[in-house]
């Protein structure tokens, strides 16, 4: 994995390109059956995401996230060093479109996401993983 961060960027956290599957939903009030997209990250840090999506969304447009990261969550489990703990279990988050740019590569689009709401124990979990 290789790590993404230019001199110039003050991310809290730095960004790992990693192509993981995504499924993307808008998160809507009240509550309904919302369609279901699927993306790919092109990168992930600690409190956002980069992804690629067919369809555009507006800046502060509420998102919901299921991120396919094989294996994270051993990261949560304290004797994930000494087991060889491997899940399929899902990240999920509600995050916010800060940016969307038509992609150079294709007919899709880019979005820069943030994080919003994500449990604790996930987030410090997610960090653990990109840092290993």
């Amino acid at each position: 994995m290789s790590k993404v961060q230019q001199p110039q960027d003050k991310r809290k956290f730095p960004r790992i390109s990693r192509n993981i599957d995504i499924e993307v939903s808008l998160l809507t009030f009240p509550l309904s059956d919302a369609v279901i997209k699927n993306g790919a990250s092109i990168n992930i840090g600690g409190n956002g995401i980069r992804i690629t999506s067919s369809d555009p969304y507006d800046p502060k447009t509420m998102l919901n996230l299921k991120i396919n990261i094989i294996g994270w969550e051993g990261f949560k489990k304290p004797f994930s060093k000494f087991i060889d703990i491997s899940s399929d279990a899902c990240l999920r988050a509600v995050g916010e479109v800060v940016w969307c740019n038509k992609s150079a590569k294709d007919n899709g689009y880019e979005l820069g996401i943030k994080f919003l709401n994500i449990y604790e124990d996930d987030s410090k979990a997610l960090i653990r993983y990109l840092k290993a």
